[in-house]
């Protein structure tokens, strides 16, 4: 059955950081590529004991996705892989758009690979608090598919 999930599965964990000093280097070094003359920044970040944590497998043809929101409420999402549906999902500035987008990356340098089970089954990492939540779902998804 190509749509049955494979049986190996990891347990990750990818932790917030904090910007001790300095801003985020994701968002402000942006700045430079626009404007040259801006100096180079530095920044002092920390890894937190916050994070995400994930229980993740290989799939043939899908992502399949699942999470437990802070209020206990799980929403769960099953998109294709092929390019057009993860860039529209990666557009849509959902919950899953970190996710498909970097999804669509990797299966653009390496377009053999499948597709994931991702449950997100704990989140102590505060959102949109400056913690770089975006980031670790970031790392975690590209984790997932090492």
């Amino acid at each position: 059955d190509m749509k049955a999930p494979l049986t190996t599965t990891l347990d990750l964990f990818v932790p917030g950081r904090i910007c001790l000093f300095g801003e985020h280097s994701d968002w402000a070094g942006g700045y430079r590529t626009e404007n040259s003359e801006i100096p180079v920044g530095k920044c002092l970040i920390c890894g937190t004991n916050q994070g995400i944590f994930a229980r993740v497998s290989a799939h043939q043809s899908e992502l399949v996705l699942k999470s437990i929101l802070n209020d206990g409420i799980e929403i769960d999402m099953t998109i294709s892989i092929d390019d057009e549906a993860l860039m529209d999902e990666a557009k849509r500035g959902s919950l899953w758009s970190y996710i498909c987008g970097v999804t669509l990356e990797i299966r653009k340098k390496y377009p053999h690979v499948g597709g994931l089970v991702l449950n997100n089954y704990k989140t102590t990492l505060p959102v949109k608090k400056g913690l770089s939540s975006s980031a670790a779902i970031c790392v975690l998804t590209a984790r997932a598919f090492n």
